[in-house]
Formats: C-alpha cells, sequence, structure tokens
C-alpha cells in the first residue's frame, strides 16, 4: 500500500525519461495524497544513491521566481507509477493547489523555456519582479497599452503604426484575433514568449505557424485547407466548419498534441498519431470512426451534450488508452464496454451520466483492476426514466434559433419533462388500456395548454413548430407502449391524438 515518504518514478515519452516524485501527506478524510516533484530525472531506474541525493524540483516558466510543484491529487496512485525507495518527506507545509497525478509534463514545459531566448526570458523574469510598469507605449482614449500589458486584441494591434511598437511588452504571452492583421505571424516569429493565440476571420487558406513559440492555440478553420504547427505546440482547439481536406501538419503526426473539436465528424487530419482527443458538446458519435482516424491515442475526453454512442465495443480498438474519461454518453441499448484485456496501459477510467445498467456493468467489470491501480470513477449513473425525459429531448434544437428564445426552449423542455414523468409513472400501473388511455389524454390535454400559454404573447409557434410538438406527444405514447407488460392491449392512439387537437389555440 502506498504510504507518505514514498518516492516513485514514472516514465514520460517526450523526455524519454523518467522523473520522480514524493508522496508528501495523505487527507486523513478522503485518503487522497499530495504529490511534490523532485529534481531527478534519468534514463534508468534511480539507485539507492539517486534517491537519497533527490531534492524538490523547482520550476520556472512564465513564474517571477522558480517554484516548487506540490499539490493535492487522488487517492489512487497510477499503475504506471513505480515505486523506487523511501524518505522522509521533503516538505513539512500541505500543499494548496489541487490537481490531477502529474506526469512529467512540467520538465517538459521546463526545458521549452530554457530553449527560449535568454534577453527575452530575462526580461520577462525582470518585469515580473519588479512593480507593474504603468507607462504608456500606445496612446488611447479608451483602453491605452502600458508596458505590463500581458494580452492583445486584433483592433488593437491594427491602431498602432507598427507592430513593432508592442516589442516594449516584456509580459505580452496572448493575442486575441478576430480581424486580419497585416504581418501579424512574420512579427509573431519574433515574440518567443507569445505562447497562446485565438484567431478567427482568416482569409488565407494556408497558415503556418512553425516558426513561433506557441504552446497553445485556437482557430476558425472555416475554409482552412492546411495547417503547420510548431513542435512546441501541445494544444489545439478548432472551431468552425473543418474541411474534409485540411490537412495538420503536426509533429510525429500529433503524437504530442492535445486536439480539442466539438465536430463529431472530424476527418483525419493527417494525425495518424494523434495522442490525445477532447471532443466536446456531442450529441452523436460513431466511436469505430475515432477508432479508424486516431488509432495511437493515448488519451480520449468525450463530453455529451448529451450523447448518442455508437459502436462503443470499437473504443477497445484504442489499445494505447493511458486515459478514457466521459460524460453524458448514451450508447444504444446493449451496448457493450471492453473488456479490460483491450487496454493494458489504461490507468484513468472516469465515466460520469450514463445508462445505469451500462454503468454497473462497467463497475464490475473493472472492479478488480483497481487493486493492480487503475483510477476508476463511475457515477451518476441514470435510470430509464432519466433517459426518456432527457436523452430525447425533442426541443433541444430550439434553443439558439433565431425566432425562439432561450426561455421559451427551457420552458418547452419542462413541459415535455413533466408530460414524460407523468406518463411512464401511469405506464408502471395494472390498469386497462382504456382507463390508461384516458388519463394520458389528460396529460395530453395539460401538455397542450403549457405550449398555449408560452404561445399566447408572441405567437412563435408555426408549421414546424406544432409538428415537433405533436411528435413530441407521440413519441411520449410510443414509450409508454414501450414499458408496458408484452401483450397488453394497445392504446387508442385517436383518443390521445384528439387530446391535443381539443384545447390546442397555436
Amino acid at each position: 500500500m502506498p504510504a507518505t515518504g514514498d518516492i516513485h518514478v514514472v516514465h514520460n515519452a517526450r523526455l524519454g525519461a523518467y522523473v520522480a516524485y514524493q508522496l508528501t501527506h495523505q487527507n486523513t478524510e478522503d485518503g487522497s495524497f499530495a504529490v511534490l516533484a523532485l529534481d531527478w530525472v534519468g534514463s534508468a531506474l534511480p539507485d539507492a544513491a539517486a534517491v537519497a541525493a533527490m531534492q524538490p524540483a523547482r520550476f520556472s516558466p512564465f513564474r517571477a521566481a522558480p517554484a516548487i510543484l506540490h499539490r493535492w491529487v487522488g487517492k489512487r496512485v497510477p499503475r504506471d507509477f513505480r515505486q523506487a525507495g523511501w524518505r522522509e518527506p521533503l516538505i513539512a507545509d500541505h500543499p494548496r493547489a489541487y490537481g490531477s497525478w502529474p506526469d512529467g509534463a512540467e520538465w517538459v514545459g521546463q526545458r521549452k523555456w530554457d530553449a527560449l531566448d535568454t534577453d527575452a526570458v530575462r526580461a520577462f523574469h525582470a518585469a515580473m519582479s519588479a512593480p507593474q510598469d504603468q507607462s504608456v507605449v500606445l496612446e488611447s482614449d479608451a483602453f491605452p497599452v502600458r508596458r505590463c500589458t500581458r494580452q492583445l486584441d486584433s483592433a488593437t494591434l491594427n491602431r498602432a503604426p507598427s507592430l513593432a511598437v508592442f516589442d516594449a511588452l516584456p509580459l505580452l504571452t496572448q493575442l486575441e484575433i478576430s480581424t486580419p492583421v497585416p504581418g501579424l505571424l512574420p512579427w509573431l516569429r519574433t515574440r518567443p514568449l507569445i505562447h497562446t493565440l485565438q484567431i478567427s476571420g482568416l482569409q488565407e487558406t494556408d497558415v503556418d505557424v512553425r516558426e513561433t513559440r506557441l504552446l497553445q492555440m485556437t482557430i476558425d478553420v472555416t475554409g482552412l485547407r492546411s495547417l503547420h504547427l510548431n513542435p512546441q505546440l501541445d494544444r489545439l482547439t478548432l472551431i468552425g466548419s473543418i474541411d474534409p481536406a485540411l490537412i495538420i501538419h503536426a509533429e510525429d503526426e500529433g503524437r504530442w498534441l492535445t486536439l480539442i473539436s466539438t465536430d463529431p465528424l472530424l476527418p483525419g487530419l493527417g494525425l495518424a498519431q494523434l495522442g490525445e482527443l477532447q471532443l466536446r458538446e456531442v450529441r452523436e458519435l460513431d466511436a469505430a470512426r475515432i477508432a479508424q482516424q486516431f488509432p495511437q491515442l493515448q488519451s480520449l475526453a468525450i463530453n455529451g451534450a448529451p450523447c448518442l454512442l455508437h459502436q462503443l465495443q470499437c473504443l477497445g480498438d484504442l489499445q494505447q488508452l493511458h486515459t478514457l474519461s466521459g460524460s453524458d454518453l448514451f450508447p444504444p441499448a446493449g451496448s457493450v464496454f471492453p473488456a479490460p484485456e483491450c487496454w493494458p496501459r489504461l490507468c484513468r477510467l472516469w465515466l460520469r451520466s450514463l445508462p445505469a445498467d451500462l454503468g454497473t456493468a462497467i463497475r464490475k467489470a473493472y472492479k478488480g483492476e483497481v487493486a493492480k491501480g487503475l483510477d476508476l470513477d463511475v457515477g451518476q449513473l441514470r435510470k430509464p426514466e432519466w433517459l426518456a425525459a432527457n436523452l430525447d429531448n425533442p426541443f433541444r434544437d430550439w434553443e439558439g434559433s433565431t425566432h425562439i428564445s432561450t426561455a421559451q426552449a427551457k420552458k418547452a423542455t419542462t413541459l415535455y419533462r413533466k408530460a414524460c414523468t407523468d406518463a411512464l409513472k401511469l405506464a408502471t400501473d395494472d390498469r386497462a388500456a382504456a382507463e390508461l388511455t384516458a388519463a394520458l389524454a389528460q396529460i395530453g390535454r395539460n401538455y397542450t395548454e403549457g405550449f398555449n400559454a408560452l404561445d399566447r404573447r408572441s405567437g412563435f409557434i408555426e408549421t414546424e413548430e406544432r409538428e415537433q410538438i405533436y411528435m413530441a406527444w407521440m413519441g411520449i405514447v410510443d414509450a409508454v407502449e414501450a414499458a408496458r407488460a408484452p401483450g397488453s392491449t394497445p392504446l387508442q392512439r385517436d383518443v390521445l391524438r384528439e387530446a391535443m387537437n381539443e384545447v390546442r389555440t397555436f
């Protein structure tokens, strides 16, 4: 069992070396550990002498002065950590920061920092250590640009007679570009400390940031056909419409890259070795497609809105997975989750908000892996009643409509969920079809009256919306039929349809 004082090492593929950490404290309430990064990096496991010489490491990127990495993490030591020895904890104070288990990325960041222009780094540290310099380098009635400025937008950049004006900003690290800025990329190549770029409104079909020192970029790729990344960039967010022909040129075909997108039809992009993929606000996804296009994924995160996840079992083809996380994921009934044998390197499995039967099966199948170091967290399991009221919400697309307000869309969802919940409660009662039909008809009238009131002031319900309201009610009827005992007398659908028409005013 792990204990405070233990020193562990973990291999970082980007470094091609092991790095060391110490467990310094353990929370007596939840069992979580505090982890301290140590100053040892080696190509082989450390011997006793190396362990005895280890001290807290200090990291300097974008700080006023070098600082230790010491934070609370989880209570299960990852299975890829290897114990190398034990010493009295090297730091007595509890950490104030929280985070995930480290993996050596801080050393990668330090080496990138050490490779930057020494004059720029020296000026940055000096400015960080001194009182804020409020002297103005570009006058403006609204927001003058001062020497302590850290972020600029395209409007400010375009006000200057030359981008060289901003070379006087030693702390400038971020750009937010929404309109074209002449000469932006050539100038950006001369500013090694600018690490974050958010850019949209591009007029080019090809973008090349290879000579920059960016660490993360968010880019609207609408109309883009080619994107060349610099080797230091490790986090890329794509927004806009992705052209299927877009090719992203990254180091080792994306092996060291984290790609973030909301597009479930994400093309291959030329990233056959992609290391990490984060899909956000996805409503429908084919797992087989992801496995085919990015077979070397080591980390996959899927955030549903919620998400109908097809071919769940194909995630098992991602044999290099180290981390799998997801939320609001709902595969079709009967879907099979990959077995532990599919992922020999899996260290973290975090899943929230998924069907109860699936979540229960995952917990049972992976229970034995926890003892081997798997960080398993499967929770917020959803029962069929919740799925019926939320997963197939037919009014989800009303939000964002040009003639339907957010409040109207939310009210429509509330009306639907109440009708669905009330109807499904009736389905579990042992009552005759005629009696059940009559009770459902009243629910249908209440449901329709709700939309009457919603439409009364603005009259936004037109032909398409009227059809959606009707189909949503028929969907509820279908759910009730499916929940009844096999062989039950069918409901009188004509009565249930007429119940709407009796009271409908839209």
